[in-house]
């Protein structure tokens, strides 16, 4: 696809309402439906083929070994059609009215794959313990480019969870203390997973306290999804406070200035 044609796509606005704000400030997540055009999850299931072939970008598996989760860090830098997804308007408008911030920095694009059949659990867990930012705030956007059922991996969130604190990271590997042992007795009484069943083009957005887990992929078919993560207005550089994170060569500034960094292009 080119250039041209890449910039052409994700124009167009998503309106979201003031319901769909409040809930996503009551539960910490909110779902958003038909965010995407057809044309659109074609266009980011054929750039995410061409990634997986070049491997330019930043790849692990998050479980461990194999390919039971694959990560890639940061498709924008190298190919136009993810350059113009992250770097949406539509996306950013959406994390400015989600989270009422004047300004928003992409921090990093990532596509999530889970294979049929060998694909592991991505552990009950929180994103913010994993960045480097001080304060939570910051946001994701989950989007699916394949029909994801609950079999087929499809997230699932603890509503309410963005507001018991930070906890410690787990390990995605399955070893070390999972959240459910972290948590107060009052806690797990409030422990009802709610699983968000949706359509390619459909998406979920979730703050970075939010508990989140999902299902391996027992079915025969790939679960894509490509997550993008933004920075709000009040976001922090925690630097040694935190653990090291892929992109932290980046990051430009000093403890406690502003989360800022070479690839942190700035949006609104």
């Amino acid at each position: 696809m080119s250039t041209t044609t890449a910039t052409t796509l994700f124009q167009r606005p998503y309106d979201v309402t003031d319901e769909q704000v409040a809930f996503f400030r009551a539960n910490g997540y909110v779902r958003f439906d038909g965010v995407l055009s057809p044309e659109e999850v074609e266009a980011l299931r054929a750039a995410l083929e061409r990634a997986l072939a070049a491997k330019k970008a930043f790849t692990r598996d998050l479980a461990g070994g194999g390919d039971r989760i694959v990560q890639m860090l940061n498709l924008w830098e190298h190919d136009d059609v993810f350059r113009a997804y992250s770097t949406s308007p539509r996306l950013a408008r959406m994390a400015a009215r989600l989270t009422g911030s004047e300004t928003i920095h992409l921090f990093h694009d990532q596509a999530l794959i889970k294979p049929p059949g060998p694909s592991a659990p991505s552990p009950w867990h929180q994103d913010q313990p994993y960045w480097p930012s001080k304060e939570p705030g910051m946001i994701s956007c989950w989007m699916a480019l394949d029909d994801v059922t609950i079999d087929r991996g499809a997230m699932q969130f603890i509503p309410g969870s963005h507001r018991w604190g930070e906890f410690a990271p787990v390990s995605f590997a399955g070893d070390g203390p999972g959240l459910y042992d972290m948590i107060s007795d009052e806690q797990r009484a409030q422990w009802t997973p709610v699983p968000v069943e949706l359509k390619a083009g459909d998406c979920t957005w979730h703050h970075g306290l939010t508990f989140h887990y999902t299902r391996p992929n027992t079915t025969d078919r790939t679960r894509r999804a490509v997550v993008t993560i933004y920075i709000p207005d009040g976001i922090t550089y925690a630097a040694d406070e935190k653990m090291e994170h892929p992109l932290s060569p980046t990051i430009t500034s000093r403890k406690g200035e502003p989360l800022r960094g070479t690839k942190f292009l700035r949006l609104l």
